[in-house]
């Protein structure tokens, strides 16, 4: 194999190997500091990668739910657990108990009704600009959807 010589591929002749801690992007140690600083700044950084290297918390070996006894999970044509409870409990209509036997993070969203309100209140702006020669078609399909919601909600709100 021949060395030596001008070899266009080379790392050095590359213009995109440029490394984000200056120098020429091989050796990752920071340059350019006063004279004999160089080596000191990259000492420090070597000691303080092994410092939170070290303190880093071991990585989890196996599997993270061994020793947790969950149920099976069963299907739709599986019989039920609940053989007492009628199959209306949580909804509020029908035999048992309403929503308000839910847990709190199974209630209705009603971030919804708000994000209707404030779009309702941007809609004529919005219209507008949808008027524009120069609005995207996808632009004019969302102000669309939005006026079609926006009837709706008046329609039940």
């Amino acid at each position: 194999m021949a060395s030596g010589g001008m070899r266009p591929g080379a790392p050095q002749n590359n213009p995109a190997n440029v490394s984000g801690t200056g120098g020429a992007g091989q050796s990752g140690n920071y340059t350019g500091f006063a004279y004999g600083q160089n080596q000191a700044v990259n000492q420090q950084r070597v000691e303080g990668n092994q410092a939170v290297a070290s303190t880093q918390a071991p990585a989890p070996s196996g599997n993270p739910y061994d020793g947790i006894n969950m149920p099976q999970l069963g299907t739709l044509f599986d019989p039920t657990t609940r053989p007492n409870e009628p199959i209306s409990a949580g909804v509020d209509f029908g035999a048992g108990p309403g929503s308000e036997a839910l847990p709190k993070n199974l209630m209705n969203d009603s971030r919804m009704d708000e994000n209707a309100k404030i779009a309702q209140q941007y809609l004529p702006d919005l219209a507008f600009a949808a008027q524009s020669p120069d609005a995207p078609d996808s632009f004019k399909r969302f102000v669309n959807y939005l006026i079609e919601n926006a009837q709706g909600f008046n329609a039940n709100g």
